[in-house]
C-alpha cells in the first residue's frame, strides 16, 4: 500500500566550522531526531537503529567516516551579517549560527522539505499524572464535555461515562470522537468495568454511521498518551479520545504502511499499556486491537489521520486539524447523523434511544 506521508527516518549532515556546526548539533533536541554531538563518530549502523524508531539522525560531515548516502540532506551552517530573520532555505539547506532560535531554523527547514522532526523537547507538558482525577486546566475535552465550548458542535450520545462528538479536522463527514467523562490520559486508565461499556458505547456509534453514511466499515485508533502526560506538546488534547471514521482501512493497512512492530491484545489487556504513550488500533475481526508503546518509537502527530486523509485523497497537509478544523463539515455530520437518527427512530435499539435521545431531542 503506497501512501506519501511527511518523511521520516532521513539523514541530516552539517557541514562549515567546527565550532558553529558543534553550537547548531547543540541545539536540536527533537523527539523524532537523534543528535549526535560533534566530536562524536557515528557511521550507518548509528543512522539504521535511528530509523529502527521512526527517527530522524543529524550528525557533523567530519564525525561520518563511511561515505556519505545520496539520500542524505547536506546542510551548510554558515554565519550572515542579518542579524534576524529565519535562514532556512529549501532550495539552499542552510542554518545561520550566529542567528537566534537555531531550533527553529531547523525546523523550518525540515518541515520545508517535508521531513518530521516532531516536537522541540521543551515543548513539553509536564503534566501530572491523572490518577487522582484532577484534571488539566482548559481541556478541551473537559470543555466539551461541560458545554463550555462554543465553537464546537454538541454530543450526539451521552452514555454513563463517555460522550461522542463530531471530531475537529473534519476532512471527511462521519469522523467522531468517543470521549470519557473522566479525565484520564488513556483508556488504559479505565477501570474494568467502564472499559465494558466502552464496548457497548463503540458498537452504537458504528452502528449510528453504518446507518447515517452507508459506509461499510470504520477505522478506529487512539493516541494514548502516557499515564503523566509529560512529553506532549502543550498544544495537544491530553485526554482519552477515540478516532473513528469511515474507511475501507484496517489495522493491517496501518501496520504496513507504517512498519512498525505491534502486539495483538484485547482492550482488557489494555491496563498493562498505560505507562507509555501508545498507537492502539482496532483489528477487522473487532475483538482484538493492536498496540505498540515502545517509549524509544517516534509516532508522528496525528499520523493515522495522516493515512485515512490519504485514502480519501485529501492534498497537502489538510489533515492538520490544528490548521484545517473543517467546521461546516463538523456541522454536516451532525445535521446527518441527527436526521437519520430521527428518521430512523423507531427501528433503533434501544440503548442507542436512551444514550442518544437527550442529544436530539
Amino acid at each position: 500500500m503506497k501512501i506519501n506521508l511527511m518523511k521520516t527516518r532521513t539523514l541530516f549532515v552539517l557541514t562549515g566550522n567546527p565550532v558553529d556546526v558543534s553550537a547548531v548539533l547543540s541545539e536540536l533536541q527533537f523527539k523524532g531526531l537523534i543528535t549526535a554531538p560533534y566530536g562524536i563518530v557515528t557511521d550507518s549502523k548509528d543512522v539504521q537503529n535511528a530509523f529502527r524508531y521512526n527517527k530522524c539522525y543529524v550528525c557533523a560531515a567530519d564525525d561520518y567516516p563511511e561515505q556519505i548516502p545520496d539520500s542524505a540532506i547536506m546542510v551548510t551552517v554558515y554565519r550572515t551579517g542579518i542579524t534576524n530573520g529565519i535562514a532556512a532555505d529549501i532550495h539552499v539547506p542552510r542554518i545561520a549560527a550566529n542567528l537566534p532560535d537555531i531550533a527553529k531554523q531547523f525546523e523550518s527547514l525540515a518541515h520545508n522539505l517535508g521531513v518530521d522532526i516532531g516536537d522541540h523537547k521543551s515543548n513539553s507538558s509536564g503534566l501530572s499524572g491523572s490518577p487522582d482525577g484532577h484534571e488539566k486546566p482548559h481541556c478541551f475535552c473537559c470543555d466539551h464535555r461541560d458545554g463550555k465550548r462554543s465553537d464546537n458542535e454538541p454530543p450526539l450520545y451521552k452514555s454513563k461515562n463517555f460522550f461522542v462528538f463530531p471530531g475537529s479536522g473534519q476532512f471527511a463527514l462521519g469522523y467522531l470522537q468517543i470521549c470519557p467523562n473522566q479525565h484520564v490520559m488513556s483508556l488504559g486508565e479505565l477501570p474494568y468495568e467502564v472499559i465494558q461499556e466502552f464496548n457497548n458505547v463503540l458498537a452504537d456509534v458504528e452502528y449510528i454511521l453504518k446507518l447515517t453514511f452507508n459506509c461499510k466499515s470504520t477505522l478506529i485508533w487512539e493516541n494514548g498518551s502516557g499515564a503523566s502526560g509529560i512529553g506532549k506538546a502543550k498544544d495537544s488534547i491530553v485526554h482519552s479520545h477515540v478516532h473513528i471514521i469511515p474507511s475501507n482501512l484496517t489495522s493491517d493497512d496501518v501496520k504496513e504502511v507504517s512498519g512498525f512492530d505491534f502486539e495483538t491484545i484485547t482492550l482488557d489487556q489494555l491496563s498493562n499499556f498505560k505507562q507509555y504513550s501508545y498507537l492502539l488500533v482496532r483489528t477487522p475481526d473487532e475483538e482484538h486491537w493492536i498496540i505498540n508503546n515502545d517509549p524509544k518509537l517516534y509516532i508522528p502527530r496525528q499520523y493515522v489521520r495522516q493515512i485515512v486523509a490519504a485514502e480519501y485523497n485529501i492534498p497537502g497537509d489538510l489533515w492538520n486539524w490544528r490548521k484545517y478544523p473543517f467546521p461546516e463539515n463538523m456541522r454536516n455530520t451532525s445535521v446527518r447523523i441527527i436526521d437519520a437518527l430521527k428518521r430512523n427512530w423507531d427501528m433503533l435499539p434501544d440503548r442507542i434511544k436512551v444514550n442518544s435521545y437527550s442529544c436530539i431531542f
